[in-house]
């Protein structure tokens, strides 16, 4: 499973935000180079993960439980209980 390191400049780079009329960021235009580059990291991700970021939801519920493992919020689970 590849794995990314996070850098600083990892960002996307945003030229200019598209807003509504009540002035909420609704767009984001970026130069084609940005594009290209965003479409190599895209590549990276397996095909068999790439369902879980279409997903809201389950991409939610994988970030929270992240959120609570950093935070020591673990409990142990026998599969065969389930």
């Amino acid at each position: 499973m590849p794995v990314a390191l996070k850098k600083k400049d990892d960002n996307i780079k945003i030229k200019e935000y598209i807003t509504d009329h009540r002035g909420h960021k609704i767009a984001a235009v970026i130069d084609i180079a940005e594009l290209n580059r965003i479409r190599k990291v895209l590549k990276t991700i397996p095909p068999s993960e790439i369902w879980l970021y279409k997903n809201e939801e389950a991409i939610g519920c994988v970030q929270e439980g992240l959120r609570d493992a950093k935070k020591g919020n673990i409990s142990k689970l026998n599969l065969k209980d389930i």
